[in-house]
């Protein structure tokens, strides 16, 4: 009887463990996101999201300069 709490113990762990992975790689996706992400959602060209980002002459940029 006691082995049997502790194996239903152990597969409980398991499974918290399993979705805590899960919600971990999902929110990890999430902030991980990109402007490519954005661009392949948008709907229209003419939303701004179908673009690169811009730097304050207006080309295409990946972000400051060091």
């Amino acid at each position: 009887m006691a082995q049997q709490r502790q194996t239903s113990r152990q597969q409980q762990a398991s499974r918290h463990k399993q979705r805590s992975e899960e919600e971990s790689r999902l929110q990890s996706a999430e902030r991980n996101k990109d402007w490519a992400d954005n661009a392949a959602h948008a709907r229209t060209a003419d939303d701004p999201r179908t673009m690169a980002p811009r730097d304050a002459g207006g080309r295409p940029s990946t972000g400051d300069r060091f």
